[in-house]
């Protein structure tokens, strides 16, 4: 069956399921139940869960602290209202046929007990990153996947590698020089541009170091293009890092992880009020981690300080303010080489062996401050403005590896500078809801504005260390490095984006059906600026893009936990002739135009098994056309060629699959997070590469199921058991389709126990200790994974 008839088989019977579910719904008599949640003090109280528990229906309240529960069967119900610390609230309702019932509005009263864990599960989770508007995953029509705190924390994760495998269709594509330096990841067949791509709380951030720390309470992934919220950004997806906000009651977690290999991570979450009212509350994560690796010569070190501070003046405005210290020193790690160039080869070498020099350390120095103001206007409208400072410095020392001849004697080059990132940034949005008739319009109107500059030391290039270092007897230390005290060069290379948009979600027929429709005006301005403008040559111009992003979506509703939905978005990329200098042809570079990319999308969400499983099916397709791009002049060894390379334009790229993501509860006892993908990324026309080559880091398959079991036997109160299964099929690590990695399936197993405040969970990743490989951007180097490894981390509360 070809791929265009397993699309429409799929969506055939979607269609036809949700047909019939509709007519059953036309018979049935149905209500809304409706409220609000407050504080003690009378502030809105959002993410609080609220369940009719005779039926299993559940939801959260929003940003305004309200709920709603449509098409409830007419009839008697207890509600129950449930978060984190305080206590748990009944109330006994009518909901009676065509009517909306009003339930008195809750205040949440701060419980004495033992803290438990309330979740809002499946499509029910609410996220603000798609739209901005504060919706539930079901209503949102497009496809998100949302990374919490449960599995963070099943999975004893502290990479994003590790949260990541748990999303279809999103993959680790390699890192810059070592597992602790920063990773690179494809989604739906395209890279994620390391300048684009990735959000803090939605405001842009630089993939230059480690992301995942333990301010991070969730990340959400928006796949394909995005550009009506975030300007140019590349079409696989956008990955949002949401923090740890302050709490309004005391929490105090230190845990201490410890593992095989020297890991060694102690991390403390403290939070709480500051004052009696509790309008002035404060957060602090702090993280330490040092480790050394399966590598021969590798280590590194970490250290993270976030704190956090909210004030609500008034119950209707509230700032949040954070501050984050980021700072890792890693030994740079280049990878292998396979002694006679295939990859059947490179398994002559033991995964130990290192073949860079550890004086070489990459280094990362990241400060952030950002600001949060929000302010309601009336019950329905909201005003919040976020503004952000940054400032980054990195020295990407490393070594490139050429290809060695048949007695492994390998030619090394030495590549380092220092750089700084400037960046700032800033955002206005107004939404609210409008009724007019019987149609109802969640609105957003907003523009942001961004800013990055960054500077290079002028010693930028490939020098050649040494031609004798041996991959077979290695020998360390000998090669002469020289460390780059060079002066900062004349030019500062920047980004400038802004924008205005627009958007509404209508909705009719009791938000049965939904249409979003959402324009944003770009402005995108980058290049060099240099320090005298008589230096810039005639080749470094300056480029201003002005392109519209449209996107469009519909959802159908025929059940509160169903929905099928379908969207069309769009994204850009701009080209500037200032990121290939130092090409043969970039002269060529000066005429280039933005690479744009189109995507359809449509599925099918569910919350299933009484609303505790989430479940989304979806289907898609993106084009990418004016695909720009480079290519070496030796393309099976760049090395050999000193790294001599062309900049090209005119490709087109195409990438469409089938995804599927599930996560939550299948009994109260064994929860799952589970993922599928099939996915086509190949090249339809490009003047450097094959047409029809498959896209470079894009596995075609891939699945991954993780279960954890809570044991339900009273004298085993608290035993937790983990065990997943993770598969990515083999793929082209780079466009010429040279080498293809092999598949691999990885297992992993987990065992935990709580007893009250006290908690310990012992992780065995890649339980079978398989051996895998991934292939980054040069034909020659592979990077091997991570071996079986042991972490255990033990937490109390205080």
């Amino acid at each position: 069956m070809s791929f265009a008839n397993v699309v429409r088989f799929v969506l055939i019977g979607c269609f036809l399921a949700l047909i019939s579910s509709a007519q059953a719904q036309a018979i049935l008599d149905k209500g809304t139940v409706s409220g609000m949640v407050r504080t003690a003090d009378g502030q809105p109280a959002e993410f609080v869960s609220v369940a009719l528990k005779d039926i299993g229906r559940g939801t959260s309240t929003d940003a305004r602290g309200r709920f709603v529960l449509r098409d409830v069967p007419a009839g008697s119900y207890t509600l129950v209202i449930l978060f984190v610390g305080f206590e748990a609230q009944e109330q006994l309702l009518e909901v009676r046929r065509g009517e909306t019932t009003t339930v008195p509005d809750v205040s949440l009263r701060q419980s004495t007990r033992e803290l438990s864990e309330v979740q809002v599960l499946g499509q029910k989770r609410r996220t603000a990153s798609a739209t901005r508007t504060n919706q539930e995953l079901l209503d949102i029509p497009m496809s998100i996947q949302v990374i919490g705190q449960d599995v963070v924390q099943q999975q004893n994760a502290f990479d994003l590698a590790t949260l990541t495998r748990n999303i279809s269709g999103v993959n680790l594509q390699g890192t810059y020089g070592g597992q602790d330096t920063y990773q690179f990841f494809n989604a739906r067949g395209f890279n994620l541009n390391n300048a684009q791509n990735f959000r803090r709380n939605g405001l842009m951030v630089w993939n230059m170091g480690t992301h995942f720390n333990d301010n991070i309470e969730a990340v959400e992934f928006l796949k394909g293009p995005a550009a009506i919220l975030y300007g140019d950004v590349a079409p696989g997806g956008v990955m949002n890092f949401v923090t740890k906000k302050p709490l309004q009651y005391d929490y105090r977690r230190l845990e201490l992880k410890v593992g095989q290999y020297g890991l060694l991570r102690p991390t403390l979450d403290v939070s709480g009020p500051l004052n009696d009212k509790k309008t002035l509350l404060y957060r602090v994560n702090t993280t330490y981690q040092q480790s050394k690796s399966f590598r021969d010569e590798v280590s590194s070190r970490a250290i993270m300080f976030a704190p956090t501070l909210t004030w609500n003046p008034t119950p209707r405005l509230s700032w949040t303010g954070e501050y984050v210290f980021k700072q890792t020193e890693s030994a740079n790690d280049p990878g292998l080489v396979s002694p006679d160039g295939t990859f059947a080869g490179v398994k002559r070498l033991p995964r130990s062996r290192y073949l860079g020099e550890a004086r070489m350390q990459y280094t990362f120095r990241d400060q952030g401050l950002y600001s949060t103001t929000a302010y309601q206007l009336g019950d329905n409208w909201q005003v919040r403005n976020q503004l952000s400072y940054g400032y980054t410095t990195r020295t990407p020392y490393a070594l490139e590896l050429g290809q060695p001849d048949a007695q492994g004697n390998l030619r090394r080059f030495e590549y380092n500078y220092n750089q700084w990132f400037d960046t700032r940034t800033v955002s206005l949005d107004v939404t609210g809801t409008v009724q007019t008739g019987s149609v109802k319009h969640t609105l957003l109107l907003g523009a942001d504005y961004f800013s990055t500059y960054s500077r290079y030391t002028e010693s930028a290039g490939y020098n050649l260390v040494d031609s004798t270092f041996n991959i077979f007897n290695p020998i360390y230390n000998q090669a002469k490095l020289s460390f780059d005290n060079s002066p900062y060069s004349n030019t500062r290379f920047f980004y400038q984006r802004s924008g205005l948009y627009a958007q509404d979600q209508l909705s009719v027929l009791n938000d049965k059906v939904q249409v979003l429709l959402g324009l944003r005006l770009n402005r995108t301005r980058q290049g060099n600026a240099y320090d005298n403008e008589a230096d810039r040559p005639a080749t470094d111009q300056i480029v201003t893009v002005r392109p519209v992003s449209p996107r469009v979506g519909v959802v159908y509703k025929p059940q509160p936990w169903l929905s099928a939905f379908a969207s069309y978005t769009e994204s850009y990329e701009v080209n500037s002739p200032s990121d290939y200098v130092g090409a043969v042809n970039e002269s060529e570079a000066s005429t280039l135009k933005p690479t744009l990319g189109k995507q359809t999308e449509a599925g099918v969400k569910a919350n299933l098994l009484g609303e505790r499983l989430g479940v989304t099916l979806t289907a898609f397709n993106i084009e990418k056309t004016n695909v720009v791009g480079t290519y070496y002049e030796d393309r099976l060894d760049p090395a050999a060629a000193d790294f001599r390379y062309y900049v090209y334009d005119g490709g087109r790229h195409r990438s469409r699959g089938l995804e599927l993501d599930a996560n939550g509860k299948i009994t109260p006892n064994l929860s799952v997070t589970a993922s599928a993908s099939l996915i086509d990324a190949r090249i339809i026309r490009d003047p450097a590469y094959t047409a029809g080559n498959r896209l470079g880091g894009a596995p075609r398959t891939g699945f991954s199921v993780w279960a954890d079991y809570q044991v339900p036997l009273a004298q085993l109160r608290g035993l937790t058991l983990g065990y997943g299964v993770f598969n990515r099929a083999g793929y082209f690590g780079t466009n010429e389709n040279l080498f293809r990695t092999a598949g691999y399936t990885t297992m992993d197993a987990a065992v935990g126990y709580t007893y009250k405040q006290f908690s310990t969970r012992l992780n065995v990743s890649n339980l079978t200790d398989r051996t895998y490989y991934l292939q980054n951007f040069s034909p020659v180097t592979w990077e091997p994974q991570w071996v079986r490894r042991a972490v255990l981390s033990v937490a109390v509360r205080f």
